[in-house]
């Protein structure tokens, strides 16, 4: 059996030994305090967890470990066959396609207003609506599971009319599927939606960020008409709270075996003209401390996230 990656905290998981089962939905509900307590350090409390109940290839209830159609089932002593896969740690669905290979997570940091929500839901609509890649390599196929395309549609259109969507509580999972002709591997593209408050001490991290371990890439989003007003001012303010926050974020990676890539992103960039050179000469003027602290991390790059450069900031991100 291989391994999966719990998109929800990072963890990987090796099927056959660690994996766990929701039992079939006939069992018994029961309240599942670990999954209840993993949502509730989300901050997502109207998340139902009275589930039925867990079990794997150790518990009492198991006769045996099968395969289905490509997927891992397990037949209880009674037996009846459940193939919902869970992650031991935090108890929610383990998805297909998420071994530790496939699996590409970005962590989006900022303040409040700063527009990380917005950027999610663009990236993720534009997936959703143009279904391949600019290159034409991949077809996007969005999970369902995790939130319904209407309603990202509506709340991507709410926050582009001027509007502020609801939190992202749970990730956005995008699977690339690669051209048959390739012979790739589908690739499951995660995007996190957190603040600072996410990251204010130990506790808050080890609860409401295990993923940003495994995560390729943290990206910081900055209004424009924050970047020209930090500009205009031309004092050590705005610095020192931008080398604050990015020491929080590290404080999320601190135990990564590999520094994720620190990807700067000009948000609301129709607030503010950008030079003819772009944005990032603008952003290492006026916060110094990027340039100093990218040392922590394996690569640093600005973008712009204006309209119409969702797919190629996707593309920037995840290839």
């Amino acid at each position: 059996m291989s391994d999966r990656r719990c998109i929800f905290c990072g963890r990987l998981i090796e099927l056959e030994n660690e994996a766990l089962f929701r039992l079939p939905p006939d069992h018994p509900r029961t309240n599942d305090a670990i999954y209840a307590d993993f949502r509730k350090a989300r901050g997502s409390f109207d998340i139902r967890s009275d589930l039925p109940g867990v079990c794997g290839s150790r518990s009492p209830e198991c006769l045996k470990l099968d395969w289905e159609n490509g997927k891992p089932v397990l037949i209880t002593k009674t037996g009846r066959s459940t193939d919902t896969l869970i992650c031991p740690s935090c108890h929610s669905e383990l998805f297909r396609d998420t071994d530790s290979a496939s699996v590409r997570s970005a962590v989006f940091f900022g303040a409040k207003d700063s527009g990380k929500t917005s950027l999610i839901l663009a990236l993720v609509n534009n997936c959703i609506k143009s279904q391949f890649s600019p290159d034409g390599r991949y077809r996007y196929i969005f999970n369902e599971k995790l939130y319904k395309t209407e309603y990202i549609a509506s709340e991507a259109e709410k926050a582009a009319s001027g509007g502020k969507p609801a939190d992202l509580r749970s990730p956005a999972a995008v699977y690339r599927v690669p051209r048959a002709a390739d012979g790739g591997k589908a690739v499951c593209d995660v995007l996190h939606d957190v603040s600072f408050n996410d990251t204010i001490d130990e506790e808050t991290v080890l609860t409401a960020l295990p993923f940003a371990e495994s995560a390729e890439h943290f990206v910081y989003c900055i209004p424009a008409d924050k970047l020209a007003e930090a500009l205009a001012a031309d004092n050590e303010r705005a610095d020192i709270i931008m080398r604050r926050e990015l020491f929080m974020m590290m404080s999320a990676c601190r135990y990564a075996e590999t520094p994720p890539e620190l990807d700067i992103a000009v948000t609301k960039s129709d607030l503010a003209e950008s030079p003819s050179g772009g944005f990032g000469e603008q952003v290492y003027s006026a916060f110094p401390s990027v340039r100093e602290l990218s040392m922590y991390f394996s690569r640093t790059k600005v973008y712009e996230a204006g309209a119409g450069s969702a797919g190629q900031l996707y593309a920037g991100l995840f290839g």
